[in-house]
């Protein structure tokens, strides 16, 4: 019975240890220009999104609301070329107040991942 139960407990172990790798594949946000929970000076032309690995264009979305929670973007948001891992949205000229930034994309794995955070412009 000691085997069976040192076999099953090696196998749990070696199971774990291959999907933790694969637990970690999904795109994840690193940075945002600006930042989340930033009150910035002027108000930034575009907004910029960091993540730990390539995004798919066609998975991928920023949406930008005011405080009333109306869109003030109109263009798509585009990966861009240089850098398949950042996702950027250009903004127009924005006044003061508080927007919401709510993202989604898709990695290399095709899991979506959503969020959403505040900037605040001066």
């Amino acid at each position: 019975m000691k085997a069976l139960d040192s076999i099953i407990a090696a196998t749990a172990i070696v199971a774990a240890a291959l999907a933790a790798p694969a637990a970690q594949a999904h795109a994840t946000l690193k940075s945002a220009n600006p930042a989340a929970g930033a009150t910035v000076e002027a108000a930034p032309k575009e907004i910029a999104l960091t993540f730990n690995e390539k995004v798919e264009q066609a998975f991928s979305s920023i949406t930008v609301a005011d405080g009333a929670g109306k869109e003030v973007a109109i263009e798509k948001a585009k990966v861009d070329e240089a850098s398949p891992a950042i996702l950027r949205l250009a903004v127009p000229a924005l006044p003061a107040g508080t927007y919401t930034v709510t993202w989604a994309v898709a990695g290399h794995d095709g899991h979506r991942r959503k969020g959403d955070f505040k900037f605040t412009v001066k």
